[in-house]
């Protein structure tokens, strides 16, 4: 499919294993529990899509956009990809495993994400401003030249993690300090 746009569409029911998509707009669509196995999607744009449980293994994202989308319980390390770049902006990304992916660049900016891992992946330059972070694990993550100015809720180790030349804003920076055995007073 070439530039088409799905407005409302329910993908659920609706077999999508092996479809190609280039250049289509995604409008409020429900991708809950579809099965995206075998699928590409290039320079496809997903605005105010509920992707909750969606299976993504042997699936492609090339160069995806995310608006206002809802991303919950994906494992984007099971696409059949090793570089994962992409743009998030205004998203809820709860539970979601970005463990040994290779995204950088990418975009997940005004977003709240909770509960979701970055273990031994690779955010160089990624822009996380204005996002809200809760629960997440970042371990062995590689975030040199990373943007979080604004973003909030992160417990980062400076110790496991690569956050040279990355931008942090206060008062959250103080999240880089957990973790150090450390007390701070007013």
């Amino acid at each position: 499919m070439d530039g088409v746009v799905y407005d409302g569409v329910h993908f659920i029911d609706i077999p999508l294993e092996g479809k190609e998509f280039s250049r289509c707009e995604f409008r409020s669509c429900d991708f809950s529990q579809a099965i995206l196995s075998g699928s590409e999607f290039s320079d496809c744009a997903f605005t105010e899509c509920n992707f909750s449980n969606t299976v993504f293994a042997g699936c492609r994202f090339l160069d995806p956009t995310f608006t206002g989308c809802k991303l919950a319980g994906l494992s984007f390390y099971k696409l059949d990809q090793l570089v994962f770049g992409f743009v998030a902006r205004e998203c809820i990304i709860i539970n979601c495993n970005f463990s040994d992916i290779k995204s950088k660049k990418s975009v997940m900016s005004k977003c709240v994400v909770k509960d979701s891992d970055f273990a031994d992946a690779d955010f160089q330059a990624a822009d996380f401003t204005h996002t809200e972070f809760s629960g997440c694990v970042f371990h062995n993550v590689d975030l040199r030249k990373a943007d979080f100015y604004g973003a909030s809720g992160y417990e980062i180790h400076p110790q496991t993690n690569d956050v040279r030349r990355a931008v942090f804003s206060m008062p959250h920076a103080i999240g880089l300090l957990c973790g150090l055995d450390i007390k701070i007073k007013d």
